[in-house]
Parts: structure tokens; C-alpha cells; sequence
């Protein structure tokens, strides 16, 4: 049976941040947890080969020294890399890591995006990913990665789905919304095991008060002309990925990163949004 654990983010520290455990049978994990930092912390871009002074001014205020986080330059992909001290830690392209040095701390840029946090409870391995609508899926590369490296099993896994934009916000057009439900979605189950889109009538002029409906028949909305919108749920997609591969604690954030300003968002910020940086490892 599927654990869920719901949590919000509460911010604290002079470069504001977020903490939150892995959570196993209805307690928290010591020795690895979870960090994002807030829109408030500064802008986390990260490029490759290039200092960025927020970024280890963060590290620093969580004892870590830089050269101990490793990135990656994401691309929006499903590639995942096994990582250790030795690895170079600037530049591969990539949207997830693992690793079970506990000298190393794992960390992956988002906004809107979801971070996944995995840590195996059996052998120590601990993994970090990004997770937007073209790489759902990466968790299950994750998961099989850490099984390869360490017989990782999922119902010893403790996952972690941070703060991203959620199905009320995450408008798609209608050919992303069909794909994304053929391959990771379904109907039925409570929330957020349920189907992944919601299609939604809604009236003109951005009028948001509009009808969920799973039927082909427009409703009759007695206002006038509307039309279906979409909405893509990230939590839900990931949550049933981890739980159809056997991982049994999952911990859930319940913020939306497109409604709350304490989140850097692509979605609500536009081009000059605000990276936030999620961390993974002994902090």
C-alpha cells in the first residue's frame, strides 16, 4: 500500500530555503534530506564552466563548499549519471544524478519543473532529478540506475516530489495534453494517484470559473461560447510512475510554484524568471 506524505514549505535562513525529510512508514529518514531554495535566495542559473556567485553563496550557507554540489546541464531529457567525489562535477548534460557518497551533494535547477528527491533506505544511494513535462519519466531511470549500481528494491525507496507547478495552472494545448495522458496517464484512484489532465471548460476572456468534465459533450454553460482547456498535473504523473514501479513512501508538496511568489516561475515570471536550486544529500 502507498504512503503519501503531504507538506508545504516553510522558508527560513538569510538566503531563504526550504528543508523537508524522506519520510518510510511514517517517519522521517536521518542522515539525507532535501533543500530548494526560494525566489527571494537569488537566481540559481547554473551554466556550464561558469562561476555563479548566488549559487555558492547558497551552498555556503548550508555548509557546503561548491566543489562538493554537482550539476549538471540540463536539457530536458531522461538521462541520469552516477556520480562520486571523483566524477567531474561541472558540465555533463543531464537531468538527474545519483550517487551514495555521502561527501557529495546532488543538485538540479527548477522552476515550474519538478525536483524528485529518491534516497534507498537499504544502501545509502540517494538521487536527485528534473522532472518537466518532456522528461516524466526520468524517476523510473533513476530507480533503475540505483538498482543496477546498488540492488536498490523500490519499497525500500523514500521519494520526495518538491514544489512545481500544479494540474490547476499547468495549461497545455491539446496534442501535449493527449500524448502526456496516453503514456503516463489513466483515470481513477484518489489524488494524486488519479488521471494526470484535467479538461475544463472554460468561459471566454480568461473566465476561470469553468466545468471539469471528462465527457465529449460541450456543457451548456448558459453564457455564451467557451472552449476546452487543459491542464497537465506533474505530481500526479510522478506519483504514479513511483507507485506502479513499487515505491511505497512518497512525500508530496502541495505548493504551486505558478500561484505562490515565493517560487521562481517560468510560467508567471516570463523570460527573466528566477531559478531555484533543489539539493539532495546529507545537509
Amino acid at each position: 500500500m502507498v504512503q503519501l506524505y503531504p507538506f508545504t514549505c516553510a522558508f527560513q535562513g538569510s538566503l531563504p530555503r526550504a528543508s523537508f525529510p524522506f519520510m518510510m512508514d511514517g517517519r522521517s529518514v536521518s542522515g539525507t534530506g532535501c533543500v530548494v531554495s526560494s525566489r527571494n535566495a537569488g537566481n540559481m542559473v547554473y551554466s556550464e564552466g561558469l562561476n555563479s556567485p548566488p549559487r555558492e553563496r547558497f551552498y555556503r550557507s548550508l555548509g557546503l563548499e561548491p566543489e562538493r554540489v554537482y550539476a549538471c546541464t540540463q536539457i530536458h531529457s531522461r538521462r541520469v549519471l552516477a556520480v562520486n567525489r571523483l566524477s567531474p562535477n561541472r558540465g555533463p548534460e543531464a537531468d538527474g544524478m545519483i550517487s551514495r557518497d555521502p561527501s557529495v551533494a546532488l543538485s538540479v535547477t527548477v522552476a515550474d519543473c519538478m525536483p524528485v528527491y529518491l534516497y534507498d533506505t537499504g544502501s545509502g544511494g540517494f538521487g536527485l532529478v528534473h522532472s518537466g513535462w518532456r522528461g516524466t519519466g526520468i524517476v523510473l531511470v533513476a530507480l533503475d540506475l540505483m538498482a543496477s549500481h546498488w540492488s536498490t528494491r523500490p519499497e525500500e525507496v523514500a521519494a520526495v516530489l518538491g514544489p512545481a507547478i500544479r494540474g490547476c495552472c499547468y495549461r497545455v494545448d491539446e496534442e501535449r495534453a493527449r500524448s502526456f495522458e496516453a503514456e503516463f496517464g489513466g483515470n481513477g484512484g484518489a489524488y494524486p494517484l488519479g488521471g494526470v489532465i484535467r479538461r475544463v471548460w472554460e468561459l471566454p476572456a480568461g473566465n476561470s470559473s469553468g466545468v471539469e468534465t471528462g465527457s465529449g459533450t460541450e456543457p451548456d454553460s448558459g453564457n455564451g461560447p467557451g472552449a476546452y482547456a487543459w491542464y497537465l498535473d506533474l505530481p500526479a504523473a510522478n506519483a504514479r510512475l513511483l507507485a506502479n514501479a513499487g515505491v511505497r513512501n512518497i512525500a508530496v508538496c502541495e505548493d504551486c510554484t505558478f500561484t505562490d511568489s515565493n517560487f521562481g516561475s517560468f510560467r508567471r515570471e516570463g523570460a527573466d524568471y528566477t531559478r531555484m536550486a533543489a539539493l539532495a544529500g546529507q545537509l
